[in-house]
């Protein structure tokens, strides 16, 4: 029987490549964001805490609010906003 879990197909889709993939940069841990900033969603695969479905990688959002060390943010979708809570490693800023 095949495995159907949350991460399922997630290897290609979130691997590092070129990069360890063990611990991330602690400027990801630190990073700070003000409310309205936008963000971009990177998910660092080797950190499961905050950690977003891997259908919104890539996706662009804006911070809502700050909830405890984590960051609230709304991505827009057809008709409907999605508000996930992440931590700020799998946030980085729009360019």
């Amino acid at each position: 029987m095949r495995a159907k879990g949350y991460r399922r197909k997630g290897r290609s889709a979130l691997g590092r490549k070129g990069e360890k993939a063990g611990f991330p940069p602690i400027r990801r841990w630190l990073a700070a964001y003000e409310e309205g900033k936008k963000v971009v969603i990177d998910i660092w695969p080797g950190v499961y805490e905050g950690m977003p479905h891997t259908r919104y990688q890539g996706k662009v959002g804006q911070i809502l609010e700050k909830k405890g060390r984590c960051y609230v943010v709304a991505i827009p979708l057809d008709k409907r906003s999605a508000k996930l809570t992440v931590s700020p490693v799998h946030l980085k800023p729009e360019e």
